[in-house]
């Protein structure tokens, strides 16, 4: 079929998806300044060339044309890129000194933990008297005093102060790279104010279709919220019919991540596949002529892209929807079509709207698990012939599920460093319960009658819990999930690798490429070998970088303590100290608050004195009793810790010490004036507060 042509948007798809790789790694001005002549010059030869095509005989030589128009789609996606990341926009209101912002409200404000936060759309600034027109965008953080709620929506227009910060990297090792995945958003500031510190200047001024659109999932999700009794069922099910996820307890995230059924939360093409299963049945009496025929086509098309819209224009939802509108488009027209073009040409058109939507992990997980599906489950399903009904679809369902995490395992596995070990029990047993809060979700929304209301809601709130209630009960069974995997680039390719060559064996049952199946496994198998010998020998000290607590881990053959004034199950140690050692290989440790004694093999600590190693530390805090001090005492470092008042100056008369660490509970203007005077006195100095965490080889 690619040979023939009968998959053209694979073909075309390769360049385009070259050039957004080439402008996001390697983005220059230059396309900007010369787009318009590079669009005139390349569409022109091919011009010429069509012209001279009989003359000089060029259809002889057709790759020439293909050349031309692959060549034109890779400048023209680099350029696309490049102009859509904004990086070199002259027009970016940080381009410009300011007094005050204009902004507009871009998306839906979320409150979590007294503060909204939102994305905002910058269109002017203030200066000097003057407004000049500006864009870009902003993500802005309002603090709640709590002296009333929250009236800010989509679209409402602001004047803000012109205070914002370049968005921190991660600084701790392993830890969540929130700056990348808010610049692949095009947001490369973020500005947290006050409440009293903003003018709303104008109410829903945003697109009315959108505002329309968040209105109504607003009164919906209300609309559960009143006739579930459960708090949790209305928030599950707000989330699976709607995509409205901001109610949705972390305990049950977790629950669904671990079972892998993590795909039910986010609404996908299995939603917006029974949202079409729906219409084509309430729209089947408008087959009866040619009119009715498109008419429905029409109605189904613009509907499913309603849909999209309520619930986020997510890319898996952008992607089932444009696919399924050419589905229903072309059997309108009666044209035949192929899978995996149509894969592709929804790829296509959404990569040219967004290039970024490339780096967006729902766009990469969607798309491999359509293609696993349409290309694996077929020879999966007929490994076995089931004659029961029942037992044959169970079977379809779980080679459905084998191909879907086939297929996307690798990239999983990459992102999110786990694989749920259950996820053919879990998917089997919560596909029917699913699919009836589906329809009956569905159902519920379309019903206005309260007297309906009240038992259907009883009914979604029975079956969400049942639902919920198995899969917490699979989450608690032995090992049912693999955590704390982590691989880097190279083995990911080598998986990915490993896995393709395998499929090319099976559909050729060629001995070379058997064997070149096995080179990749042998490569695999080794460096994993190598990591985790690595990781044994591996002997270090990480003074973690947090804003307003201290942490340090200590690693040391396969095994690492934590020392923390954290919590063992606060947020912050799972979000910022945890991936570190995870990715060391060592899920487990032991936890031991800061001050407490505690002793090992090769470290032991004793009030504000610790060692690890030949690693000395002293623990310099608040009223800290230095005539308690021997005058030889030597230590390798001194943690400046809970904002003590003494001098460096004055700790050297009594510590010898070789180095200096300030830890994230100390203000900010003592921290400027000890590292002023570590300056001064040539003693190496780190701050673990907004800077890279320090690690000690030890």
């Amino acid at each position: 079929m690619f040979y023939k042509g009968e998959l053209p948007f694979i073909r075309l798809l390769i360049p385009l998806i070259a050039g957004i790789l080439a402008g996001y790694c390697f983005a220059h001005p230059f396309i900007l300044h010369w787009r318009l002549l590079l669009s005139l010059l390349i569409p022109g030869l091919f011009f010429i060339l069509l012209i001279l095509y009989k003359r000089m005989a060029l259809y002889r030589s057709g790759w020439i044309f293909g050349l031309f128009i692959h060549a034109y789609l890779l400048i023209t996606a680099y350029g696309l890129t490049v102009y859509v990341s904004g990086r070199f926009d002259e027009a970016h209101y940080s381009s410009s000194r300011s007094e005050a912002l204009f902004i507009k409200i871009n998306n839906e404000p979320k409150l979590s933990n007294g503060i909204l936060r939102f994305e905002a759309m910058v269109f002017s600034t203030y200066f000097h008297n003057k407004i000049q027109i500006r864009r870009g965008k902003l993500l802005l953080a309002i603090k709640d005093d709590s002296s009333g709620p929250f009236l800010l929506n989509y679209g409402d227009i602001l004047l803000t102060p012109a205070v914002y910060t370049i968005i921190d990297p991660p600084f701790n090792p392993g830890e969540f790279d929130y700056r990348t995945y808010l610049e692949d958003r095009q947001i490369y500031f973020q500005s947290f104010i006050n409440r009293d510190q903003f003018i709303v200047l104008k109410r829903n001024a945003g697109n009315p279709v959108i505002s329309f659109a968040l209105t109504l999932r607003k009164g919906l999700v209300e609309k559960f919220n009143t006739y579930l009794p459960g708090k949790e069922a209305a928030a599950l099910a707000s989330t699976l019919v709607l995509g409205y996820r901001a109610d949705l307890d972390q305990e049950l995230i977790r629950a669904y991540s671990k079972t892998g059924t993590m795909h039910v939360l986010s609404v996908s093409g299995m939603h917006v596949g029974i949202v079409f299963l729906v219409l084509s049945v309430l729209l089947k009496p408008m087959s009866r002529n040619r009119q009715l025929i498109l008419l429905r086509a029409i109605l189904i098309i613009s509907i499913i892209w309603f849909y999209s819209l309520l619930t986020g224009f997510s890319a898996p939802v952008c992607r089932a929807a444009l696919m399924l509108s050419f589905v229903v488009l072309g059997k309108a027209l009666n044209k035949n079509q192929n899978t995996y073009n149509l894969i592709a040409i929804s790829a296509f058109f959404l990569l040219l709207y967004d290039p970024f939507y490339l780096f967006d992990v729902g766009f990469q997980l969607s798309y491999l698990a359509v293609t696993g599906l349409v290309y694996f489950h077929p020879k999966i399903y007929h490994v076995f012939y089931c004659e029961n009904k029942v037992l044959d679809y169970a079977w379809s369902y779980s080679a459905l599920s084998i191909a879907a995490q086939l297929a996307t395992f690798p990239l999983s596995l990459y992102y999110f460093h786990q694989f749920p070990v259950y996820f053919l029990l879990s998917n089997l047993l919560i596909v029917l319960p699913v699919t009836i809060i589906m329809y009956a979700g569905i159902l519920f929304l379309l019903l206005p009658f309260s007297v309906a209301l009240k038992p259907l809601g009883l009914f979604l709130n029975w079956t969400i819990n049942l639902n919920n209630t198995v899969l917490y009960r699979i989450e608690n069974l032995p090992f049912s999930a693999l955590s704390g995997i982590w691989i880097d680039s190279f083995q990911y390719l080598l998986i990915c690798s490993l896995i393709g060559s395998l499929v090319l064996w099976s559909s050729f049952r060629n001995k070379g490429i058997l064997w070149v199946a096995s080179f990749f496994a042998l490569i695999l198998t080794a460096s994993f070998s190598v990591k985790n010998i690595l990781n044994y020998k591996r002997h270090e000290l990480i003074f973690f970088s947090l804003r307003k607590n201290t942490a340090i881990a200590y690693l040391y053959r396969g095994r690492s303590i934590i020392i923390s004034d954290l919590e063992p199950l606060d947020k912050l140690l799972a979000y910022s100290v945890k991936p570190a050692l995870e990715s060391r290989g060592d899920p487990e440790y032991l936890f031991f608050g800061t001050g407490e004694h505690f002793s090992g093999k090769s470290y032991w600590s004793k009030g504000d004195f610790l060692q690890f190693g030949d690693f000395r530390i002293l623990r310099w805090t608040k009223g800290f009793n230095e005539f308690s001090i021997t005058s030889n005492l030597k230590v390798d470092a001194v943690l400046l810790n809970g904002g003590p008042d003494d001098r460096l100056q004055d700790i050297r008369s009594f510590v010898n010490f070789n180095r200096v660490l300030i830890d994230g509970t100390n203000p900010d203007h003592k921290i400027q004036a000890w590292r002023s005077e570590a300056g001064k006195l040539n003693i190496p100095c780190h701050v673990l507060k907004k800077y890279p965490a320090y690690i000690v080889k030890l």
